[in-house]
């Protein structure tokens, strides 16, 4: 009786936990994954990989090239539906919808980017909420739970010319995104709770990149890529360093800067791939250059640095390539075109990269060779979200749709 009571009580106290583990293993709260890094927990790489993927489930959603996202079991999606912007969220298992929020009328996009006409910002999730910047600059909070508004700004509506597409970071209290356009660019530190403004940085021209997360012995750093500089703030909004990053023809500041320990690589720029090294001496801050690769950079995709290694997709027509992020030579660059707008994300023993044409190519983490392993069709349209990747299950927004793949 006494042994029952034993095994009882463990399975009622630790089968909460399991559940929590689970969960929060599978979580992918916001842009390229909780630490920005691309790198994906809980896939198990089949040892044979099949021929085709199962089709779970498909539902419409609307437009855009924002990634969905999921905590607890539930995928939430930015999107455009006729004339509006909307929060969405749907059962991971089925893709029912479980809410709806209508956020704001959405902008008008013309010119270059009118085939665009939905949100580009990834959401992010942080304790019960879901923050979602729509394509005109209007930044949103939403009860996660019920897709009630929490509190909304509609202060910074200038825009870059292809319209914003920052992902927002969360760090503690605070909201950081990039707002406004080329003249009037400004960082935003936002309280979490209130949508009040905590401290803003006025005068840095906003691109399309994604701040990032950098840690510097026991200093945590904000790091952002502006349309022509690189820089390092105090999680209070001061300016520790700042790396001039003009771009170069017509090429646009379009990657999310890569953070390896006290190093900080960039991609784009139409000037290659560049590190450098941050440094501290006391409480002043110094930068090194590492090196440069003239010949490889990116358009609109980030690389994945695995092993010492970047994996990536090059400018011009998508090719994938590897670098040695140590020394920024060349590994190896593959000579079949796929698309400048791509997708990469480290699945453990394996890479994934999407590229716009909709089709996944599996290859291996390799530094000597490109070694493919599969190929699947997953849309047909045009796909600019990154997929998600939960256990081994991807989620693959294409223009309107979104497709629940498992791998068996």
């Amino acid at each position: 009786m006494v042994k029952s009571n034993f095994f009882k009580n463990f399975i009622f106290i630790c089968l909460p936990l399991l559940i929590v583990s689970c969960n929060q293993s599978n979580d992918w709260s916001g842009w390229r994954g909780a630490n920005r890094d691309a790198k994906v927990v809980g896939f198990k790489a089949p040892a044979t990989w099949p021929t085709e993927m199962t089709k779970v489930w498909q539902q419409p959603v609307g437009l855009c090239d924002a990634s969905p996202v999921i905590a607890e079991n539930k995928l939430y999606l930015h999107v455009k539906q006729e004339a509006n912007e909307l929060a969405i969220c749907l059962d991971e298992e089925t893709g029912e919808q479980i809410w709806q929020t209508v956020l704001n009328p959405a902008p008008e996009v013309t010119g270059g980017p009118r085939n665009h006409p939905g949100p580009r910002s990834t959401p992010s999730i942080s304790n019960g909420k879901v923050f979602m910047l729509g394509a005109g600059g209007i930044l949103s909070c939403l009860n996660a739970e019920s897709g009630e508004i929490v509190w909304k700004n509609e202060d910074y509506t200038e825009v870059p010319q292809f319209f914003t597409a920052v992902s927002p970071l969360v760090i503690g209290n605070k909201c950081i995104v990039h707002l406004g356009g080329k003249d009037n660019g400004v960082i935003v530190a936002f309280n979490t709770e209130d949508g009040e403004v905590i401290w803003k940085l006025e005068g840095e021209p906003c691109t399309y990149s994604s701040p990032v997360l950098m840690k510097l012995e026991k200093e945590e750093i904000i790091v952002v890529q502006t349309e022509t500089d690189l820089l390092g703030l105090t999680l209070e909004g001061n300016s520790l360093w700042e790396i001039p990053t003009p771009v170069e023809r017509r090429f646009y500041n379009s990657s999310t800067p890569i953070v390896d320990g006290q190093n900080i690589i960039i991609a784009g720029q139409g000037a290659g791939t560049k590190s450098f090294k941050i440094e501290k001496s006391g409480k002043e801050y110094s930068v090194v250059e590492n090196w440069v690769n003239p010949d490889l950079g990116v358009s609109f995709n980030t690389p994945v640095l695995k092993n010492g290694y970047l994996y990536g997709n090059e400018a011009s027509s998508g090719k994938l390539f590897c670098l040695n992020a140590t020394t920024g030579k060349t590994c190896w660059a593959d000579t079949t075109k796929h698309n400048k707008f791509a997708s990469t994300l480290d699945l453990g023993e394996s890479i994934l990269s999407l590229p716009a044409t909709g089709e996944i190519l599996i290859f291996e983490p390799n530094a000597e060779n490109y070694v493919a392993t599969a190929s699947y069709k997953v849309a047909e349209t045009d796909v600019y979200a990154h997929p998600l990747v939960v256990g081994n299950t991807i989620f693959v927004k294409d223009q309107e749709m979104l497709t629940c793949w498992l791998i068996e």
